[in-house]
């Protein structure tokens, strides 16, 4: 469910364990773009198990809600950000690649990549997994999937700090899926 917030009232009302209101203002760089922010209640459930994926280092928020006319600006047209559904965000210690990866994995409709640190993720109702091609947003090359086994151990060895001596064994062993999948079945059953 989408919900209207005002960030002059509603800046600092927590809507999770992680995430306050005022991280999904809408903005034109340092400039606040309006006082409505729109936020979907999936979108922040989606993020949180983001949180708790990567416990080690901050989720920040780089952009979120976004008025039309700013959309507009950006990429060309309003998309999911004008409708609370989206967010662009960055997790030091992680590259975009990983973070797509964790974000298909936990069930995000719409991941796409945007930089080398930073993703887009929104709500949308279907899959659109997609790289960025361009500033304005509106090249875009369409990918299947940003999951593979070798990314999925990549996960695994930053979520657990292993060595690379324990990652050759996982990998001669096959471990790096199991474990990955155990990993996201207990984030899940805990978000």
């Amino acid at each position: 469910m989408v919900k209207e917030y005002s960030y002059k009232n509603h800046r600092d009302v927590k809507l999770s364990p992680y995430f306050k209101v005022g991280e999904f203002r809408a903005r034109r760089g340092d400039k606040l773009d309006g006082d409505k922010i729109l936020i979907d209640d999936a979108l922040v459930g989606f993020l949180n198990s983001i949180s708790l994926l990567v416990r080690r280092a901050p989720v920040i928020i780089t952009d979120g809600y976004r008025t039309e006319e700013f959309d507009r600006e950006l990429t060309g047209k309003a998309g999911y950000h004008t409708q609370g559904k989206a967010a662009d965000i960055r997790v030091p210690g992680y590259t975009s690649y990983e973070l797509a990866a964790i974000a298909e994995e936990i069930g995000f409709d719409g991941i796409g990549i945007i930089n080398d640190e930073a993703i887009h993720v929104d709500v949308r109702g279907y899959t659109s997994l997609f790289i960025e091609n361009s500033v304005s947003a509106s090249d875009t090359t369409r990918v299947m999937t940003f999951t593979s086994s070798e990314m999925r151990r990549r996960i695994v060895q930053k979520y657990f700090r292993l060595g690379d001596n324990t990652i050759e064994y996982m990998r001669a062993w096959n471990w790096g899926d199991l474990l990955f999948d155990k990993l996201f079945h207990g984030i899940m059953e805990a978000g």
